[in-house]
């Protein structure tokens, strides 16, 4: 092995490690509603992920698919060697993440002002802020090859076809997930979550909150939208004493007038803006993919404790956990 070919072999190993403690970073930190640091640390990511791809390339570990396979057949996956630290970063990502660090420290997510869309060379991993340039200057690949971490994009990437449907689903989806549990199954928190009322007495405060700020932006020009963050599931704890029927009632009956609200809109209502002090000028399509994101989380979770309940099975409710979007 020569010595270029030991460094590759680090930094392969170096930069996948470090992309899995990126990806995982910014799960949590949706998890913690940090969604613009967790933006960042999804760029990080791919930054790592780039530069292990580079690595990997270099030691002559990608052949033709055919080839590939039979290597994956045969458990040949890449050496592996030590490292030592799987985190560093450039000048640039470490500035970057004492912005972020000083947030936090004040309890608070980034803010748009604070940072910016984010773009990485899918060549080279070069990583900047702002506008995407037309040439990397690391490498010379065009703007088109960049991928982007844009803040419009935060909350993710649903066409407003989807969110309507996925909307929809919810209405048969919740009745379906309490069907045959007792009233003292649905009060009862499994295993540390939450209770079933609960979440479902959740799902429908969140329903509200991205419903009356729909109402603002379809009605008002570029409104402000409310900075306090949404009713948390601690405040959920009340929803234990309310019947099943009257908690599933709430929920149908707000889903409904949300879906009244959005069905029918045109794609230029869903480009309509409002500011947020967080996020800046987003449309409602952001919005949309907001409430529909963590829905499905919640709707994920809901479905691991059924079955818990029902089979008395434990053992996947931190792989679920991970998915979610509180």
């Amino acid at each position: 092995m020569t010595t270029n070919d030991a460094e590759d072999r680090r930094l392969l190993v170096s930069m996948s490690v470090g992309q899995t403690a990126y990806a995982v970073w910014a799960k949590q930190a949706r998890r913690e509603r940090f969604f613009n640091i967790a933006r960042l640390l999804e760029a990080s990511a791919a930054v790592k992920r780039v530069r292990a791809e580079q690595a990997m390339r270099r030691l002559g570990e990608v052949s033709q698919t055919q080839t590939n396979i039979n290597h994956a057949l045969a458990g040949l996956e890449p050496e592996t060697v030590t490292t030592g630290p799987v985190t560093g970063t450039s000048a640039f990502q470490r500035e970057l993440l004492e912005r972020a660090a000083k947030a936090l420290a004040a309890g608070r997510d980034l803010t748009y002002r604070e940072l910016g869309d984010l773009f990485v060379c899918s060549t080279c991993g070069h990583l900047v802020e702002g506008e995407v340039p037309q040439f990397c200057p690391q490498c010379g690949t065009v703007r088109e090859g960049f991928l982007d971490f844009r803040i419009v994009d935060g909350m993710g990437t649903l066409s407003s076809y989807t969110i309507v449907r996925r909307l929809e689903q919810g209405l048969k989806t919740v009745p379906a997930l309490v069907e045959g549990l007792s009233e003292d199954q649905l009060a009862m928190p499994v295993n540390g979550f939450p209770a079933f009322k609960d979440l479902i007495g959740h799902l429908t405060d969140m329903d509200i909150v991205f419903r009356e700020r729909a109402w603002l932006i379809l009605e008002t020009d570029q409104p402000k939208l409310s900075t306090a963050h949404p009713p948390t599931l601690r405040h959920a704890v009340k929803y234990r004493t309310v019947p099943i029927d009257e908690l599933l009632e709430r929920y149908t009956t707000s889903r409904q007038q949300t879906l009244n609200l959005l069905r029918g809109l045109t794609q230029a209502a869903w480009q309509r803006i409002g500011h947020h002090e967080i996020y800046g000028p987003v449309p409602l399509l952001h919005q949309g993919n907001w409430v529909v994101s963590h829905e499905q989380g919640h709707l994920i979770e809901l479905a691991q404790m059924r079955h818990n309940i029902l089979y008395g099975e434990n053992h996947a409710l931190d792989i679920v956990q991970e998915l979610l979007h509180p």
